[in-house]
């Protein structure tokens, strides 16, 4: 959230930055913001999904298949899915996933665990983002504005509209070409030749898989029918499902009319998703329990108020550069020689990994380059992409979030550059909300102009301060001194002082 790249005003977003040698970057409100209002909308940048889950998110936007698989995929890799040909076209025109499909597929077959491999993943993706950067920089260097011109094409929302409205006018042109040819005005558009459309985009390289035609008229009316039936039970499943939801929030409502709800309950259930951070490595492995001790807000898509959750209003309307993502606090220069040598194994892997595209292997020398200062020459490389990787696994760890499905369970994990810098407070006055590749903050509290904006990076509900700070000081790497934890030990030391001056009065 660098105050040269965001116009904090332009995108009415109420928040300034500020810096102290004691806090380092923090959040602050510039005008009073009222409880439950969103504060700010900020998009993910680059994303690690688990291998064993690439079929039930899409890869672009993060929208969950909940119940089912996405079957568009990159047919280069298989590792990449989508939920349409709009994101699928996306990621090949914007995130530059052609350059990296090999080094995927790859990375799917090396033996390790889960936590780390999702964190070379997120690597390569950003590192194939960086490339996309850099070709852009170099195309338009006599542009004085450059960076905020790059940063405007980063891909939102509307640009995947503007792909789907490419896509509905090619469908139309072959279907007016397949009329002309075949004299016939009734051709279905649901039903285009896959291969006539991709040969109009000129986006052979998607490798979209054509459906297959139904050639017998029985098996027709049977698919119709298999069809009908499917969506009758979803209609019904939704039906049964929203009577619930209904029932539910009647009798909440009910709880909190009588009292019985207090204040505790209601802002545990408006917590979300904390930091991610390698305490949540045990989990990422197994995946076998949910997550019922984490205040976990899961999404439902069909349930989802889109103006709550809409990307326009105080929205940040980029996801930031590779250096935001690098310039976030690693603490690698704290990591045991123990921890250094669990990541011998995946470093030798991906040394020899990257090497095979000389593109990437060449982003990765010249990002090393730019923060030694040096000249290649005077730079060895296997040390320094040794100690490369570790720095970003450790930035990983401190500053991403994971990505949970409907079941609690963490299919991957996103790094956004623009939410590291909300700290954390044990009373914290505003909750994080992932939907899809963006995440929100909304306001738990009242908030006052000049007031630091934080939320918990832990759950706190029910925690001893010494075990909340014990919690920080291994996961996050410093000692929690937000107000409750100062009240708390004030509290602490004037009860020890007033037994000490019981004592000494005997």
């Amino acid at each position: 959230m660098n105050e040269q790249l965001v116009d904090f005003i332009k995108y009415s977003i109420p928040l300034k930055i500020e810096y102290t040698e004691n806090k380092g970057r923090y959040v602050v409100a510039t005008q009073d913001i009222k409880k439950d209002t969103k504060i700010v909308a900020i998009k993910g940048y680059s994303t690690g999904i688990i291998d064993s889950f690439k079929k039930k998110i899409c890869s672009v936007c993060l929208s969950i298949n909940n119940e089912g698989f996405y079957d568009i995929s990159c047919k280069s890799c298989n590792i990449a899915y989508y939920c349409s040909k709009a994101c699928q076209m996306y990621s090949q025109r914007k995130l530059n996933h052609e350059l990296i499909c090999s080094l995927l597929r790859k990375l799917a077959t090396f033996k390790s665990d889960i936590h780390s491999k999702s964190i070379m993943k997120l690597l390569i993706n950003s590192l194939s983002l960086k490339k996309s950067e850099e070709e852009y920089m170099r195309l338009n260097s006599s542009n004085d504005n450059i960076i905020n011109n790059w940063l405007s094409t980063v891909p939102l929302p509307s640009d995947i509209e503007e792909y789907e409205k490419e896509l509905e006018e090619l469908k139309l042109k072959v279907i007016d070409n397949n009329c002309e040819k075949n004299n016939d005005n009734n051709i279905d558009k649901n039903h285009i030749d896959e291969e006539e459309l991709n040969k109009n985009t000129g986006e052979n390289k998607l490798n979209i898989d054509n459906q297959e035609s139904i050639s017998s008229s029985e098996d027709e009316e049977k698919k119709k029918k298999d069809k009908k039936k499917k969506k009758h039970k979803k209609k019904d499943k939704e039906e049964k499902e929203m009577k619930k939801h209904k029932k539910d929030k009647k009798k909440e409502k009910e709880k909190i009319n009588d009292n019985v709800i207090n204040e505790n309950e209601i802002n545990k259930k408006e917590k979300s998703k904390h930091k991610h951070s390698k305490h949540h490595k045990k989990d990422i492995e197994t995946n076998e329990e949910e997550k019922e001790d984490k205040n976990i807000d899961i999404i439902n898509e069909k349930d989802v108020n889109s103006e709550k959750y809409d990307t326009i209003t105080n929205t940040i309307p980029y996801s930031g550069t590779y250096n935001d993502m690098m310039n976030l606090q690693s603490h690698f220069e704290e990591w045991t020689d123990d921890m250094k040598r669990e990541w011998q194994k995946n470093i030798n892997f991906f040394k020899k990994l990257i090497q095979e595209s000389k593109e990437i292997y060449k982003c990765m020398e010249d990002v090393i380059q730019e923060s030694k200062n040096n000249s290649i020459e005077d730079i060895n490389m296997d040390t320094e992409v040794a100690n490369y990787l570790m720095h970003f696994a450790s930035l990983v760890e401190s500053n991403s979030f994971g990505i949970w499905n409907n079941k609690g369970k963490c299919i991957g994990r996103i790094i956004y550059p623009f939410a590291s810098y909300f700290n954390h407070s044990c009373r914290n006055n505003c909750y994080p909300v992932q939907y899809k590749n963006h995440i929100y903050f909304f306001a738990s509290k009242d908030i006052k102009k000049g007031d630091e904006v934080n939320f918990s990076y832990i759950d706190t509900a029910g925690v001893s301060l010494k075990e909340r700070q014990a919690h920080l000081l291994a996961d996050y790497y410093f000692k929690c001194q937000c107000e409750l934890c100062c009240e708390e030990e004030n509290e602490i030391i004037s009860s020890l002082n007033n037994k000490k001056k019981k004592k000494k009065a005997k």
